[in-house]
């Protein structure tokens, strides 16, 4: 007989229900029948609701237990949501013994914004964990304890993005940058790894496109620029990039292979093409898709927007077609954690059968 896996989910979120895709990826599993059972646990809300650290540590091992899970994926544990080595082993203690997945999807420095002690602890426990980037960070995720690294890339969900639209033949920007600046520690002009590079492709970009230019996003770093628009909502990201033949961006930690934000999937499942600047190890990961550029300065950057510019309409519309395509096809989020949890069984589960497959 088939054993079907219970999957016991703990979402980072603010707001609950806001992780979106693996929500919604799991709950069709769910209803496929790839899962025996699911339920979520979003653990920063109890965290909040409960008024005491102490108190939601505890709801949050009574919850497992009352559920029984076979396996618990966390996502985004950090010091927001302190815990030590001895809470995660508590939790896989639990009655079901449930094997502990990780999904981590940040990137992270060497000295900047280190794994922090809560996440070193969360690795640790880990059976099994998925990382955005590779090297460094998979070293440092090997360093803490995890026995099993992978990588996963980031995902998207059609409820806000990549829903049907007309293209547009006229549109009020040429490019759009949607990213944040701040300077650590306020200190001016001090920005994590690859802030000073974004600032120098918003400038190089303003000064060859005047006004069809603009950046949303937080930070002290644009204040007083003439291109810089403010903050906008994140599911705002779809109308603004569709307002413009192209987005931009200069990620965080360029140092960080194979990593990217989840600007890349957002912007091209919108139909728009996407230039980044280049992470080793791009070639394997994103290769082949159409309407995404990389590249190695702003200068480089701006050659390829005015390669861009310099098609007809049309084409330029049925470059950003292929890219929406391309993403519904393999980076949907219910394909992304669909494969995740093929990974579960294949890596953890592999000597018992499963309904998953």
């Amino acid at each position: 007989m088939k054993h079907s896996l219970r999957l016991f989910y703990l979402p980072n979120e603010g707001t609950e229900g806001d992780q979106v895709g693996p929500r919604r990826a799991f709950e069709r599993a769910l209803a496929e029948g790839k899962l025996g059972a699911y339920q979520a646990y979003s653990y920063l809300v109890r965290d909040k609701a409960l008024g005491g650290h102490r108190r939601a540590l505890e709801d949050l091992l009574n919850a497992a237990r009352e559920f029984s899970p076979d396996v618990i994926f966390v996502q985004h544990m950090n010091n927001t949501y302190p815990a030590d080595p001895v809470f995660f082993q508590k939790l896989k203690a639990t009655p079901s013994k449930p094997k502990l997945v990780v999904w981590e999807g940040d990137p992270y420095g060497q000295i900047v914004k280190p794994l922090d002690s809560t996440l070193k602890a969360v690795m640790g426990a880990s059976d099994l964990a998925f990382l955005v980037g590779l090297g460094y960070l998979a070293e440092a995720a090997r360093k803490a304890g995890a026995s099993r690294i992978r990588f996963s890339h980031n995902s998207y969900d059609d409820e806000r993005f990549g829903l049907p639209w007309e293209p547009t033949r006229q549109r009020p920007l040429d490019a759009v940058m949607i990213a944040n600046l701040h300077s650590i520690k306020r200190i001016p002009g001090l920005y994590l790894p690859g802030g000073r590079q974004r600032k120098q492709l918003a400038n190089t970009f303003h000064n060859m496109l005047g006004d069809r230019f603009a950046v949303y996003g937080g930070g002290a770093g644009w204040r007083g620029k003439p291109y810089a628009r403010g903050s906008i909502p994140y599911v705002q990201q779809r109308d603004m990039t569709r307002s413009a033949w192209m987005s931009i961006s200069w990620d965080h930690f360029p140092g960080l292979p194979m990593n990217s934000s989840d600007r890349l999937v957002i912007s091209l499942s919108n139909g728009v093409p996407f230039l980044t600047n280049h992470q080793r190890g791009y070639e394997v990961v994103y290769g082949g898709i159409p309407g995404l550029y990389w590249f190695h300065s702003p200068q480089e950057a701006v050659d390829i927007a005015l390669y861009l510019l310099s098609m007809p309409v049309e084409k330029r519309i049925e470059l950003g077609m292929a890219a929406a395509e391309h993403m519904r096809r393999h980076f949907h989020a219910d394909r992304v954690y669909g494969d995740i949890l093929e990974i579960i069984q294949d890596e953890l589960f592999s000597e018992r059968e499963t309904g998953l497959g």
